[in-house]
């Protein structure tokens, strides 16, 4: 199979990595995905099965401050890939994101139909980039699977690790949310894209954690001398321009297709 996949950053690169270890032929072009004629030429000249959109803003505060490069890229370069991806029948799996929906406490459990929350422009924006994708997908011919990751957690050592940066941290809130394990997002991706799987996912693995027990968890296994301090989510919002979001998935829609994951606790010992 033959893959296309736009977007460098951390995404990006897993998906690379991932794809061409299981024999894949895979394309990672420097792509802006702004530019209309430079995404079409890109799949033009590729000729994927499947096209991956790993290209976004992620920064949350960034993105605050930039909310019209946001939108250019998160939005309105979603629907480009979208819109090339359509006229030239190429199957299409775009990354979007689970903090589109808020949950106030740990019952409040939000499935892929449940109305969506966002209370920050980076989570709008991805709210907007769905909604153009299946209006594409409903109202004309584009195949298209979105999924939606939760906390992104890997065993990989890297500055865009979120458990390599809470190594560097001291203070930690303790509210519970859905996480998911980026090497568990890759098999779940492999396994949906090889059946051209369409629609709305939720991926993360069963089970809630805090970035308290994350961090207890790390002094436990990797460094002991590591300093934790509580504070609450409302000391934390003074520390950032955008307000933190806490949501808990349910992952049933997945089990559904016979994919399930292990419980987040177990799988953060592993990594």
């Amino acid at each position: 199979m033959k893959i296309l996949i736009f977007g460098k950053g951390q995404l990006g690169t897993y998906y690379k990595d991932y794809f061409e270890q299981r024999g894949d032929t895979v394309v990672n072009p420097h792509i802006d995905i702004r530019e209309v004629d430079a995404v079409k030429q890109a799949i033009t000249e590729a000729v994927p099965d499947v096209v991956i959109n790993a290209a976004a803003k992620t920064n949350i505060d960034w993105c605050e401050q930039n909310q019209m490069e946001c939108f250019a890229v998160n939005t309105l370069g979603a629907d480009t890939i979208a819109a090339a991806c359509e006229e030239q029948d190429v199957y299409l799996y775009h990354i979007s994101s689970g903090c589109i929906q808020e949950s106030k406490s740990i019952d409040q459990v939000h499935t892929e139909e449940d109305p969506v929350g966002p209370i920050c422009f980076y989570a709008w924006t991805k709210v907007w980039a769905e909604n153009l994708l299946m209006q594409r997908m409903n109202r004309g011919n584009l195949k298209v699977l979105i999924l939606r990751p939760r906390q992104l957690l890997s065993a990989t050592v890297s500055p865009r690790n979120a458990i390599t940066k809470m190594l560097t941290y001291t203070t930690f809130i303790n509210t519970p949310n859905s996480c998911t394990i980026v090497e568990d997002l890759m098999d779940v991706t492999g396994r949906l894209v090889d059946t051209r799987t369409t629609g709305v996912f939720n991926v993360v693995n069963p089970g809630v954690t805090t970035p308290l027990e994350i961090a207890h968890m790390l002094k436990e296994i990797v460094n002991p001398e590591m300093e934790i301090t509580e504070i609450s989510k409302e000391q934390l919002n003074t520390m950032t321009l955008a307000e933190r979001v806490d949501c808990v998935l349910s992952g049933e829609k997945l089990s559904h297709l016979g994919i399930e994951l292990k419980e987040i606790h177990e799988r953060l010992r592993e990594i």
